[in-house]
C-alpha cells in the first residue's frame, strides 16, 4: 500500500467539527483511486461486465438466428424483440454490474482491517469518517467507469449494429440510474464492513440487500417498493422508457444514501483496529 502524508497549518483538534469529520479526506481519496487504477480488480470488473452485458443484448439476435436457421428451433414462438433499448435493457436487467460492485467492494475496509493498515492510517491526521468516506467515493467512482458507463458503450455498440441506434438520452438516464445503484451497493457492502469482519459476511448483507425487493415483492404492494433505495435501478430504466415514474424513488435513495452514510460515520467511531 502507498504510504499518504497529510499536511495542516493546524492540529486537527483546533478546526472546526465539520473539518475534523472530513479531515484527510482529499489525500485518501487519491491514495484510494491510485490503488483502484494500478490494481488489477478493476480490469476484471471492466472486462467481465462488459463480456457478459454485451453477450445478454445480443441473445435475440442469436434467438432469432436460431430460430431462422436451426430446423429443430423453426416455427417456434421465440417471442424475440428485436428493438434496440430493449436489447439494452435486457442486458441492464442481468445486474450484472451489481454483482460486480458488491465483490470488487466487500474487501476494501476487511482486508485493510486484516492487514493492519486501517489502524495504520487511522493514526495519521485523518478522521475516521474520511477513511470510510474516501473508500466510498473512490470506489463508487472507479466503479461507474468500469461496470457502468464502459460497459453500457459497448452494450448499446453492440444494440446498434444488431438492431438499430437505440435513443441516446435513454441510455444517460439508465447509465445514471446503473451509477446510483452502484453507489447504493458499495454504501451498503462498506456499512455492512463496520458491522462484521469478515468478507464472506459482508459480501452476504450486499447479496440480501440485493434480493429484498423479490423476497417482499409479494407481500407488499409496489406503492411500498418503491420507497426501497434498489428500485432506483427500475426508475431509471422507467423513465428512459418514457413511463410516468414520478419522483418517490430517486428521494427515497437519496434518503437511504445519507442514512447509510451517517450509520457508518458512526460505527466506524466505535470500530476496533
Amino acid at each position: 500500500m502507498t504510504a499518504t502524508s497529510v499536511s495542516s497549518s493546524e492540529p486537527i483538534a483546533r478546526r472546526s467539527g465539520a473539518s475534523v469529520a472530513l479531515a484527510g479526506t482529499r489525500p485518501l481519496f487519491r491514495k484510494d483511486v491510485g490503488e483502484w487504477r494500478h490494481g488489477v480488480r478493476l480490469w476484471v470488473v471492466l472486462i467481465v461486465t462488459s463480456a457478459f452485458m454485451a453477450l445478454a443484448a445480443a441473445n435475440s439476435a442469436i434467438n432469432q438466428w436460431v430460430v431462422a436457421n436451426v430446423a429443430e428451433a423453426q416455427g417456434q414462438d421465440a417471442r424475440i424483440s428485436l428493438v434496440p433499448l430493449d436489447n439494452v435493457v435486457i442486458a441492464v436487467s442481468s445486474q450484472v454490474f451489481i454483482f460486480a460492485a458488491i465483490f470488487a467492494a466487500m474487501s476494501l475496509l476487511v482486508g485493510e482491517r486484516d492487514r493492519g493498515t486501517l489502524s495504520w492510517i487511522a493514526s495519521k491526521p485523518v478522521s475516521r469518517t474520511s477513511i470510510w468516506l474516501s473508500k466510498f467515493s473512490s470506489a463508487t467512482a472507479m466503479l461507474w467507469v468500469a461496470a457502468a458507463i464502459v460497459p453500457m458503450v459497448i452494450t448499446a455498440a453492440v444494440a446498434t449494429v444488431l438492431y438499430g441506434v437505440p435513443s441516446i438520452p435513454a441510455l444517460i438516464v439508465i447509465t445514471l440510474g446503473m451509477g446510483a445503484t452502484i453507489a447504493l451497493f458499495v454504501a451498503v457492502v462498506l456499512a455492512g464492513s463496520t458491522l462484521v469482519a469478515s468478507q464472506p459476511a459482508v459480501a452476504a448483507i450486499g447479496f440480501a440487500v440485493l434480493f429484498l425487493p423479490a423476497l417482499l415483492g409479494g407481500i407488499l404492494p409496489s406503492t411500498v417498493l418503491q420507497f426501497l433505495p434498489t428500485s432506483i435501478l427500475s426508475w431509471a430504466v422507467g423513465l428512459a422508457g418514457g413511463a410516468d415514474v414520478g419522483y418517490v424513488a430517486p428521494v427515497a435513495w437519496l434518503a437511504w444514501m445519507i442514512g447509510i452514510g451517517v450509520f457508518s460515520a458512526r460505527q466506524m467511531g466505535r470500530l476496533e483496529l
